[in-house]
């Protein structure tokens, strides 16, 4: 590969000079894409990225070009994520779900990998990309199809509060904490939806009923380690029924006990690769996370990423 890969207190700087390798650099940074660009001969790209705990950050920088994911590129890959692309210079085009919104600096749209989407940029142009795991993001599909595609102006309410703090995230100095870099990364992802919902003049009982999802997220996150967290403390601590609750939850499409068992599992898999824990044991580790018996944690750790506990700690080795 043409490629040259650089990195500087925590930035990897991805470069591609042709075509194959740009579309290569594009697929491992972000997901799989058709790439047309308007003169292959001078293509040229650059990718520079950072990771903010499940917050991916990138800002990309090439020549005029359409990035294109098809029905037949969602229905080969596994990746589902919720984007936000911001542009920071030139102009972009994205087009999703039935809308298309034109995008100029400091402008920032929502798109999601997991239907077809089309990018188009032009003149000397640089895309800032954040990135989360669809499953970090409490939308349902239906909610998030009536926010992608939207233009969030950099002049226009939230968005204009938000935008440069977007923009900053790349700017930021290393060495912040996992915990800090969790709750910006959410943070983050909440104040997007708040733009998105106000840019779609979204009623505002949608907006309290995730508010609410969001609060509730936030407080099970704190206590994962507390083998007493169920539906019904987790009432008592917003002194709402349990009935609420869990209608709180049915509109995301999930339930309490799954919402808690799935952030439970991940806390444990983060725990397998960080190597402040190598010399924990899977029991300790699931006994930490809320766990109290082991082999329910590996029959629903295998459930939820395809691989047994160890199979996937002797991966990382």
């Amino acid at each position: 590969m043409d490629d040259a890969a650089t990195s500087d207190q925590g930035i990897e700087t991805l470069r591609a000079g042709n075509l194959r390798d740009w579309t290569s650099v594009i697929r491992d940074q972000f997901v799989a894409l058709n790439v047309a660009p308007s003169n292959s001969s001078e293509l040229v790209g650059a990718v520079r990225s950072r990771q903010l705990a499940h917050l991916g950050v990138a800002e990309v920088e090439s020549t005029p070009q359409m990035f294109e994911r098809t029905s037949r590129l969602v229905s080969r890959s596994a990746a589902n994520v919720l984007q936000i692309g911001l542009v920071s210079r030139g102009a972009g085009h994205l087009v999703q779900d039935g809308r298309t919104c034109s995008l100029g600096p400091g402008d920032f749209a929502i798109y999601e990998s997991s239907r077809p989407f089309t990018w188009t940029l032009t003149g000397d142009w640089r895309l800032l990309v954040y990135t989360w795991p669809r499953e970090m993001v409490p939308l349902l599909g239906c909610d998030s199809q009536r926010l992608t595609a939207r233009l969030l102006g950099a002049e226009s309410g939230v968005a204009r509060i938000l935008s440069p703090m977007l923009t900053g995230l790349m700017q930021l100095e290393s060495g912040l904490s996992p915990t800090i870099s969790a709750r910006l990364a959410d943070e983050c992802a909440e104040l997007t939806i708040t733009a998105a919902w106000e840019a779609a003049g979204l009623a505002d009982a949608d907006a309290t009923s995730v508010e609410h999802f969001w609060m509730v997220r936030k407080y099970i996150e704190e206590r994962l380690q507390d083998t007493d967290l169920n539906p019904q403390t987790i009432a008592d601590a917003f002194c709402i029924s349990t009935r609420t609750l869990h209608r709180i939850f049915a509109k995301q499409g999930t339930t309490v006990a799954s919402w808690i068992r799935s952030r439970r599992l991940e806390a444990c898999r983060q725990a397998m690769t960080s190597p402040g824990s190598r010399m924990r044991s899977l029991t300790e580790i699931a006994l930490g996370y809320g766990f109290t018996d082991s082999a329910a944690f590996s029959r629903a750790f295998k459930c939820q990423y395809g691989v047994s506990p160890s199979r996937y700690r002797s991966q990382l080795h």
